[in-house]
């Protein structure tokens, strides 16, 4: 019999009847709705064809395919999770990862291993203040601080070889120090402090030596420093032993003072400041007995060290007899940790430095040894 064929231009409905032949029953027609079709077993595995009016739901489905094309979209843009399209250009991890550092609300260090950061300009700005940190300007200008040239820190000017630490605008009286290499100069806008002081009206500055702070000193003190000393004992020897000349009595001392030795005895002259001092003595020499002569030799000692060509002898030939030996010695004393002291030998036992408590009625002591000393310079 024919087949019969019908089509209608409405869209169809889920009730609508289809007619068809079915091969497997000797192409017997068949009418079927569009709902009983979609109810076929088999069917959910299926989306509409490519012309689907409405939205497909897969509810907890899949769509897997080699190849997903939006309609208008460019190969240089991004489909979005809701449907729409993202054309920013994105850097790829991989590319940031090799070439830049993290960005500057990172949380955490950056360890640039071995590569190093280089940079136009530097610059470290605080929430209050703007432009503080390390900067440098056109390569002639190196600031730790301010570029304002108004706070304190580290300025270098390589263009005039000048060198700021403090403030930079002097114009604020500042605190800082200044070196200029051009003229060779060294410039501090306030007091200069060493070892402790800034020193008074007048002082100067003296150096202790190396290895010690420079002091300030009042030049009056420099100048008139003195002792003058003197021993109320007699010192004997043992003969042919050098013997130091003691000094138990400090009649006037400014800067210079007598301390005691190794031994205990009051034989060192210590001095509180460098310079240039006169040392001078006068020892009352006495034989005191045995035949033949008594020699004395006296001898300058400076750090523990006999001064080479510092040496007088005196002879007493009699017994009993008195003799004053006095001179003086100029030394350098260049650091205040110097010292010297005055050292005598005798040829024998019977030579002594006499002491005489009363050698008539009326007349005062006699002291072994009188000691003065002045500063020169």
């Amino acid at each position: 019999m024919a087949k019969i064929s019908t089509y209608s231009t409405t869209s169809p409905a889920l009730g609508d009847m289809l007619i068809g032949t079915d091969v497997n029953d000797m192409n017997s027609t068949k009418n079927f709705t569009i709902g009983s079709l979609l109810s076929l077993p088999g069917s959910t595995a299926y989306v509409p064809y490519t012309g689907a009016l409405y939205n497909v739901d897969l509810g907890v489905n899949d769509i897997t395919a080699a190849a997903f094309i939006k309609v208008g979209g460019l190969g240089t843009e991004f489909l979005m999770a809701d449907g729409s399209v993202d054309n920013t250009s994105y850097l790829p991890v991989a590319t940031a990862a090799t070439t830049y550092v993290p960005y500057t609300g990172a949380i955490g260090d950056v360890d640039l291993g071995t590569h190093k950061l280089t940079s136009k300009s530097l610059e470290v700005t605080t929430d209050d203040v703007i432009m503080q940190g390390i900067q440098c300007f056109s390569g002639d200008f190196f600031v730790i601080g301010n570029n304002g040239f108004t706070a304190s820190g580290l300025l270098i000017d390589f263009a005039s070889s000048s060198y700021y630490i403090g403030d930079y605008n002097t114009a604020f009286n500042g605190t800082y120090i200044y070196i200029d290499d051009g003229s060779q100069e060294i410039e501090l806008s306030q007091a200069l402090k060493t070892n402790g002081g800034v020193g008074s009206l007048g002082d100067v500055l003296v150096s202790q030596g190396a290895g010690l702070p420079a002091t300030w000193t009042s030049p009056g003190y420099l100048i008139s420093e003195y002792g003058s000393f003197y021993d109320t004992t007699t010192q004997t020897t043992l003969g042919l032993t050098k013997e130091l000349m003691k000094f138990n009595s400090t009649d006037l001392s400014f800067g210079v003072s007598i301390i005691n030795d190794g031994l205990g005895d009051p034989t060192i002259i210590t001095f509180n400041s460098p310079g240039i001092y006169n040392i001078q003595f006068s020892a009352q020499l006495r034989k005191t007995g045995g035949a033949g002569a008594t020699l004395f030799w006296i001898y300058f000692v400076k750090d523990g060290l006999e001064i080479p060509n510092s040496t007088t002898a005196v002879t007493l030939q009699n017994n009993g007899d008195l003799s004053v030996a006095a001179w003086n010695f100029f030394v350098d004393i260049q650091t205040i940790s110097s010292f010297c002291q005055i050292g005598w030998y005798a040829n024998n036992m019977n030579g002594e430095l006499h002491y005489d408590a009363a050698p008539i009625v009326g007349i005062p002591a006699i002291p072994s040894v009188i000691l003065t000393v002045n500063k020169v310079g």
